[in-house]
This record gives structure tokens, sequence and C-alpha cells, in this order.
């Protein structure tokens, strides 16, 4: 008795219908694929013209083995297992004679058909299509895939010239930003090579962020420090030391910033101190009225309103000073970025090599390229009838855009 979950299995193999499946890990999506490339090949369709794309050379090998495992067994099994292995597959036109007969002879045809049966994970694919039309898609015929290690052992190797060169300077500038992964940092400028690897230019920067490009540090500074701060905060430290024990610690931090000159350390002080924290009601907003204490705000006496308009100033700038932060960090990343991808593509180029990435990036420029595309899908057309997916949740959005174009004509 063929169970429900069997039904629903059948149901999501058989070719006459497009498929998305969602199941969880063990509840079979493998052998969902191979069934239904199996019950393609029981309808006729000839193996060079199914695509099986997988996310790992793991997976497309065992899909492989079991595949041919399966088909292997049909064409020795006797008559009555094989048909009831059809009958399990929901294939009951396959129970006649020569659909029998048929059955017994795909393991044959897949091993003999020219290229085999296309089960490879999304990379080798791109890395055919590329040798394929490499006229078209503008690398050499001869290039050479290389493998993460390499590439990554590449990446080290520029980055330390980098360090003696003269794009020393820009290395120098973003380390504070990245600490000690270097590697992870290098992998991620790599991975977004298409927004990294030309710098924007600085208004389309700043336009970003939602700031003027003539802002600055020193203009933001010059509308929260109108003069007379210093007083106002020695006259706060002074009124809590007198107060709790709590506001006590607080005025010896701020003490320590004496003579509180502009600048980033100031700011980020008044910030934490002045302004509510990321967990209020209200976020980030001035403190009016409920800084410092009712006691210390009573001995500040006149000096309290000037309090709370620092206090106001400091909430209107805080944004725009995060953003221009922002701002800056991105400008030294991009400076870096381009000048490390201009290395490396060339350093890459020299040797013939292609990283995965470049065979996603290259592969789907030449898919949506109007100038290629059309006599590239044209000739890909003919080869290609039926498309199976398998991880499709680890694919990216480049690797999709690649499939979208690989069936677009499916559904014309």
């Amino acid at each position: 008795m063929t169970t429900l979950a069997t039904q629903h299995q059948n149901a999501a193999a058989d070719p006459g219908q497009n498929v998305w499946l969602v199941a969880n890990a063990g509840s079979g999506k493998t052998k969902v694929l191979t069934d239904r490339v199996a019950r393609l090949l029981l309808r006729g369709v000839d193996p060079q013209n199914i695509l099986c794309l997988t996310y790992t050379k793991a997976a497309a090998a065992e899909m492989q083995n079991r595949l041919f495992k399966r088909l292997g067994a049909w064409a020795m099994a006797p008559e009555a297992e094989l048909v009831t292995n059809l009958t399990d597959l929901d294939e009951a036109a396959a129970l006649a004679p020569d659909r029998l007969a048929r059955a017994r002879q795909l393991f044959a045809r897949a091993i003999e058909a020219p290229g085999g049966i296309r089960i490879q994970t999304i990379h080798s694919f791109c890395a055919s299509l590329l040798r394929r039309f490499p006229l078209e898609a503008g690398v050499s015929p001869a290039f050479t895939e290389i493998d993460d290690r390499s590439a990554a052992l590449l990446r080290a190797e520029i980055f330390d010239a980098m360090a003696e060169g003269p794009e020393a300077p820009l290395l120098r500038a973003v380390l504070p930003d990245v600490g000690e992964e270097t590697e992870g940092f290098i992998a991620q400028i790599v991975g977004n090579r298409a927004a990294l690897a030309r710098a924007p230019k600085p208004e389309a920067l700043a336009a970003t962020f939602g700031l003027s490009p003539d802002l600055n540090e020193a203009a933001l500074e010059a509308e929260v420090y109108l003069g007379g701060e210093a007083t106002i905060l020695s006259a706060l430290v002074a009124a809590m030391q007198k107060g709790s024990e709590s506001e006590a610690k607080t005025a010896a931090r701020l003490a320590a910033l004496a003579p509180y000159v502009p600048g980033p350390a100031l700011s980020e002080m008044l910030e934490g101190l002045l302004l509510t924290g990321k967990a209020a009601k209200q976020p980030f907003s001035a403190k009016i009225g409920s800084f410092p204490n009712k006691d210390t705000r009573a001995a500040l006496g006149t000096m309290l309103d000037q309090l709370n308009a620092l206090m106001q100033r400091v909430e209107s700038a805080r944004p725009r000073r995060l953003a221009l932060a922002a701002l800056r960090q991105s400008a030294r990343l991009h400076a870096f970025a381009e000048a490390f991808l201009t290395r490396y593509e060339a350093a890459k180029s020299a040797r013939g090599w292609l990283d995965f990435d470049d065979l996603i990036l290259r592969a789907t420029a030449l898919l949506t390229d109007p100038s290629v595309a059309p006599w590239v899908l044209y000739r890909l057309d003919g080869a290609i009838d039926h498309v199976l997916v398998d991880e499709a949740q680890d694919t990216s959005p480049a690797q999709w855009r690649i499939i979208e174009a690989l069936t677009a004509e499916f559904t014309a």
C-alpha cells in the first residue's frame, strides 16, 4: 500500500509538473530528484537534454551514484521486480512490454550519451559554458579554475605586497576598521567585487548617507559647540560630585575629558550621558527634565537651561555624526577595495585563472548581455529541455539569474 509520503514524493517527481520542493533534511528530496530524472528517461527524454544543478560536488556525486545504481538495477532485475519498481514510481505507462524493454536499456543509454547526464555543480556548469563560448564571454579558452585555497593564497600574497607598495597608506587606513580578521575581510571584498571594483564619487557616496557633500567634522562640531561648553560641563561635574554615588562616578568620567576640547571622544561621551539609550521609548533623545537628578538640576540654577540647550544640539547632531563616520569608513573601504581588486584581477589574468566568483559573474554576463545572450541561449535551448536544481536555498541571487536565463524560454 502506497503511503501518503510516497504519494507526495511521486507527485513532486512527476516530469509533467513544474515543482518547487521544500522539505526537512532526510525527508527524501534527493530521492525525488533522482526519481524525476529516472521518469524523464522512461518517457523518452534524451539524457543529454537533462541538466541537474547542485550546490556541492558531494551532492552531485550522491545524486549521480543513486541514479546509476537504480538504472543498473533495472537493467538486471527480474520482470516482476522491475514492474514493482516502476509501479512504485507511479509510471503505469511504463509497464507495457516495449516500455519495460526501454527501462532495461536506460543504463546503457545514460552511459553512452555524449557528455552523459549532466549532474554538476553550478560552478562546473558555468565553467563548461564559458569554455563553450569563450569568445562571447571574453575569456581565454585555456583558462584554469582555481579553488578556494589557491584564491585565498593569492589574495594573501597581494595583501602583503600592498603593505610594501604605493597602496600602503590605503591599507593602513582600513586596518583599524578590520582588526585581525584580514583574511575574512579580503574574502568579503572579492565576494562583493561588482559593487566595490570602482570607488563611487564623493558626492554620490555622501548622497547615499543623506549628507551634504560639503559637510565635515569641523562644520558639525561648530553646530554643537557654540562656545562656553567647558563652563557648562565644569558646573555639571561640580554639581554631580555632590549628588548620588552613581552621579559621582559619572562626574569622574566626564572630568577626565577636561578641558573639553570638541572632538569624537567628547561627542561620544556627551551622547552617552545626555541622550537616552537605544531601549528607551524615544531612543537617543535629549534627557531634558530627567538628567541629572532633581537635586542636582536645582543646584545648577540658571546653568540648567544652557545644559538643556546643549542636550538638544547633541541630539540633533548625533545622526549626522554617525552617518559622517560611516561615510569616512566607506570611503576608506572603497579606496582600498578598488586598489586591491585591480591587483587581484591583474594577477589572475596574468595566470589565466578564474575563481568561483568569476565563473558565476562571467556566466551571468554571458547569458544577460543583449549583444550575445540571444545567440548563446539559442544554442543552449536545443540541448536543455529540463533543469533540476538541488539545494536551491544555498544559491545566490547571481546564480539564480543564470537559472532564470536558462529557463526563460520554457515559459515564454
